[in-house]
């Protein structure tokens, strides 16, 4: 166990050096958790309300004049233009409008999402729609019928989500990408150090001709790696912890101010776990680790030299993605127990459900067994590449 001790040390030694690699591993998920969680709502929201508040350009082709007031009243100055389409993809407008044949066709920048021109077409849109209430209302009184017939009835919509759920918002979908990823991150240069950046050295050959079993070698390593994996994890965790307390105080007034209270949780994000959820989170990424770790010892052992390391380890960011896709439709489909049992997809799940408040017992165990048993054959994978002259001496 000495020895073991002693391998990890000097690993850890050799990478505490680096300044910047103790940046990126502790101090940046603190900082970067909380702003993901707040900073998309803020910039978003403000630039939202700007736009509201704002008069922005919309082109028009044969509107009517009462149109056109309504447009106005929606704080939008219409111009003519020859060609709506071109005018909006060359940016002259925001949006157009053009009415023909008793039809009215609104043009807008949409394929990128949330955008200026976006939020421009809403207001078209709702001017439009005051118009049509208008032109209603005057043909209904103008045959005796009241307006009352165009509502027959109410229409109320509630959120029954968890309480998680709606505290974590859409960065619910996030946290566990952020979570693996830090992990990953964290080991990351340990693990290219202790592998091909020793056979660069020339000090592989030396350590493995000490007096010490190739397990405590192995062991050795995987334990600097995993223990500035543990800190990145415990420091991303921290930045949760501060975005859900200090920061969401902090923005209180600005968070209200964009959103008015309503979606608030949907698009910002906050954990609302009680200790045994967080105690889940941490059991979940420390596993999590054990198997990552074993794979990048394992490719970078199988590595020439560091760049080399770094190729083959960088990839592995990509990979994550898979299962973060197969988080994304998640919901559309009926998740069933041998999910996570999926090697990634399972720890992707698991946080996922953690973070909502919908993970079960059984969900956590055959997330954490299997994870356990991926990581252990990735540590026997590795073992055995120690073992081979062809791996080690590869340069």
């Amino acid at each position: 166990m000495n020895e073991i001790l002693i391998i990890a040390r000097k690993e850890l030694l050799s990478v505490v050096r680096e300044r910047r690699v103790l940046f990126t591993t502790l101090v940046l998920p603190i900082l970067i958790m909380p702003l993901l969680m707040f900073g998309p709502i803020l910039l978003f929201g403000n630039a939202a309300r700007q736009t509201q508040e704002s008069v922005q350009k919309v082109g028009v082709v044969g509107v009517p004049t009462v149109v056109l007031e309504e447009l106005r009243k929606a704080r939008v100055e219409p111009i003519e233009v020859a060609n709506p389409q071109e005018a909006v993809q060359n940016r002259e407008v925001q949006a157009a409008l053009v009415f023909e044949n008793g039809r009215y066709i609104i043009y807008g920048r949409l394929s990128s999402g949330a955008t200026q021109s976006a939020l421009v077409v809403e207001k078209v849109q709702a001017a439009l729609r005051a118009y049509k209430d208008q032109v209603v209302a005057e043909q209904l009184r103008a045959r005796g019928i009241g307006t009352d017939i165009l509502e027959p009835f109410s229409v109320e919509t509630q959120d029954a989500s968890r309480e998680q759920e709606r505290a974590a918002g859409l960065f619910a979908f996030l946290i566990p990408f952020f979570l693996v990823s830090f992990i990953q991150a964290g080991g990351m240069p340990v693990a290219v150090d202790a592998t091909a950046g020793e056979k660069e050295k020339g000090t592989l050959e030396a350590l493995l001709a000490a007096p010490v079993p190739l397990i405590q070698v192995l062991l050795g390593k995987g334990l600097a790696v995993f223990v500035m994996s543990l800190l990145s994890t415990f420091a991303a965790v921290a930045g949760l912890l501060l975005g859900s307390g200090v920061f969401r105080n902090l923005f209180a007034a600005q968070l209200q101010a964009v959103q008015n209270g309503e979606n608030q949780a949907q698009l910002g994000g906050a954990l609302a776990l009680d200790p045994l959820g967080y105690l889940a989170i941490l059991v979940t990424a420390v596993l999590f680790a054990l198997l990552i770790i074993a794979i990048m010892i394992s490719l970078g052992l199988y590595a020439r030299s560091f760049k080399e390391a770094q190729s083959y380890l960088s990839p592995l960011s990509l990979v994550m993605l898979i299962p973060l896709l197969f988080l994304q439709f998640s919901d559309f489909l009926k998740l069933q127990d041998w999910y996570f049992a999926l090697p990634l997809v399972n720890v992707m799940l698991a946080l996922s459900a953690i973070v909502k408040g919908a993970a079960t017992a059984t969900q956590l165990l055959i997330t954490w067994a299997s994870t356990l048993a991926y990581g252990a054959l990735a540590l026997y994978l590795a073992y055995r590449n120690f073992q081979r002259e062809d791996v080690v001496f590869r340069n």
